[in-house]
């Protein structure tokens, strides 16, 4: 790029300040917004600015990227008088990182089109070791100029750029993705609790399936903790991914599409989150599998 932007990061969770953090460590020059203020005393320390609304982030820089939590999240940063983008003007962009439902992200599309606003639909996968590594998959949906104009500030939060099409193509690729994180997840949690049941110890699972090739998933690495400890660190909140899955079986009934393993998928992760699990990760459906019918 010939002119550096000037990046506007909002959103500083597991994932967010991460890649904000990458950005700043590369050189760019990042202001952050944050809505729970004290995640952002870690950025002012290093001498990043610290907008007090979305709209003063955005008049600060010619660059906004959002990595929020799901649809109202976005609404709530960048609408109405002190969103983000009652400030824009003709050469602004706007990176959105966060997973959000393909129809929201083409009507966003649409918006910014309107306004003369640069729009890139960039969800990411990977979780919380590959965001510090700045070793994510960006999923994108964009004009190639665009993507092109924008591959280094992507290429400093990930390793790769899978190029989908015009938005809202990276999030629809991005929901096809989780669904198999979705299901690799429940599938090492059902197994683990059969194995229990069964009065195996779960550990020989992971002990197979590093013996077989065809099998020996990193996936499956990046959870074995998670299963054999009983501990939920949360590399992927669950109340995310539910949304995502919710986000699925929308865009497959629109289609006509029966999805039945997501189905259930989405069941047992609604059964988890009433009770209580939905700020620890995924994996964390193992406990919901244990508990009483």
């Amino acid at each position: 790029m010939s002119v550096p932007p000037r990046i506007g990061f909002i959103g500083l969770g597991i994932m967010g300040r991460a890649m904000a953090l990458n950005l700043h460590r590369a050189g760019f020059q990042v202001s952050v917004y944050n809505r729970t203020r004290s995640r952002t005393t870690e950025f002012a320390d290093l001498g990043c600015q610290v907008a007090s609304t979305p709209r003063a982030l955005a008049k600060m820089c010619d660059t906004i990227i959002t990595m929020v939590s799901d649809p109202a999240a976005i609404d709530e940063v960048l609408e109405g008088p002190e969103g983000a983008a009652s400030a824009f003007q003709g050469g602004n962009a706007l990176i959105n990182m966060s997973t959000l439902s393909p129809d929201y992200t083409a009507a966003l599309a649409k918006k910014c089109y309107a306004a003369g606003v640069v729009f890139l639909d960039c969800p990411v996968s990977g979780s919380k070791a590959a965001a510090e590594k700045g070793q994510l998959v960006i999923l994108a949906g964009a004009e190639k100029a665009a993507l092109e104009r924008f591959a280094p500030v992507l290429k400093t939060m990930g390793k790769e750029i899978v190029y989908a099409g015009l938005p809202p193509a990276g999030t629809a690729l991005k929901l096809c993705v989780n669904l198999i994180v979705a299901q690799l997840t429940t599938a090492l949690a059902e197994s683990a609790a059969l194995a229990q049941a069964q009065g195996i110890d779960p550990a020989l699972i992971f002990e197979t399936l590093a013996h077989n090739p065809a099998m020996n998933c990193g996936y499956f690495s990046l959870k074995k903790d998670n299963i054999l400890k009983r501990d939920f660190p949360p590399a992927f909140p669950l109340r995310h991914m539910l949304k995502d899955a919710r986000f699925m079986l929308a865009e497959a009934a629109k289609k006509r599409l029966e999805l039945p393993v997501t189905a259930a998928v989405e069941r047992l992760m609604t059964k988890s989150y009433n009770s209580g699990y939905g700020d620890k990760d995924l994996s964390v459906v193992l406990d919901t599998l244990a508990e009483p019918l």
